[in-house]
């Protein structure tokens, strides 16, 4: 399993890389636009800007995006001849891929967090008050150590809550990707693969509502949101799971 993982890994690795390094750059040069070092072009300052906000979202498009291509190519194209004969379980397979996945949301909040420090220091660096920054970043750290150890509950409850959200989101797009490679689809199988994403998200959606709309008097977490809504989330995740092991077992065609 953990072989596994490690493949899964080094395999995503670059796409990923990629992004972080040019998210990381457009950091360290945005603040020399900003702070006027750099001749003030208006049409360039706002290529930067927006540029910027483009990076942020790209790093989580990427991510959705890889979830979408990893999978397709590694179990449906020619390396699929390779991860189906290995000797572990398709269950084992898509473990590990949503495993992978749920790293990567992890690293890439990091990255996010690393890369706006980057920004407030270059800021500062050019402003002349670098020392500022330096004497602020303890009581900042501070600051996050001492919410973390005061509200442990609550983080726990918001790593759940991210857990069962990106679990609900990987399975859902394995799971349509794995129907649309049966002989229910012969063609188009990318496109109607999102289609069926789209369509089983939105029947999703309403059926939470729907339970939690009984308004059963449950244990909620510290944001509101009743334990019932997580539960029944994650239920549905675990038995699309399993139901997507079963059709890779039996009733996938290999492109």
């Amino acid at each position: 399993m953990l072989k596994l993982m490690k493949y899964e890994f080094i395999h995503s690795m670059r796409s990923f890389i990629i992004s972080f390094c040019v998210f990381l750059g457009a950091c360290i040069l945005l603040p020399f636009f900003t702070e006027g070092i750099i001749p003030d072009i208006p049409f360039l300052t706002f290529a930067m800007a927006f540029g910027f906000t483009v990076l942020i979202m790209g790093i989580c498009i990427a991510l959705f995006v890889s979830i979408f291509t990893r999978y397709y190519h590694s179990m449906f194209k020619r390396p699929a001849y390779l991860n189906l004969t290995l000797p572990v379980s398709s269950l084992q397979l898509i473990i590990s891929k949503i495993v992978v996945t749920f790293l990567w949301f992890i690293i890439a909040s990091f990255v996010l967090g690393v890369g706006v420090l980057l920004m407030g220091l270059v800021s500062e660096m050019i402003s002349g008050n670098a020392s500022d920054f330096f004497k602020g970043l303890p009581e900042f750290v501070k600051v996050i150590t001492d919410d973390i150890w005061n509200h442990p509950v609550e983080i726990l409850e918001t790593i759940i809550t991210m857990f069962i959200e990106v679990y609900s989101l990987v399975i859902f797009i394995y799971f349509s990707l794995t129907v649309v490679h049966t002989k229910l689809c012969r063609h188009h199988r990318i496109a109607l693969g999102v289609c069926l994403w789209i369509v089983l998200g939105i029947a999703y959606s309403y059926l939470l509502n729907f339970v939690v709309g009984f308004g059963i008097d449950m244990v909620n977490f510290g944001n509101g949101v009743p334990t019932l809504y997580y539960f029944v989330s994650l239920i549905c995740s675990f038995l699309l799971t399993i139901l997507t092991a079963y059709i890779l077992d039996h009733h996938i065609e290999i492109e």
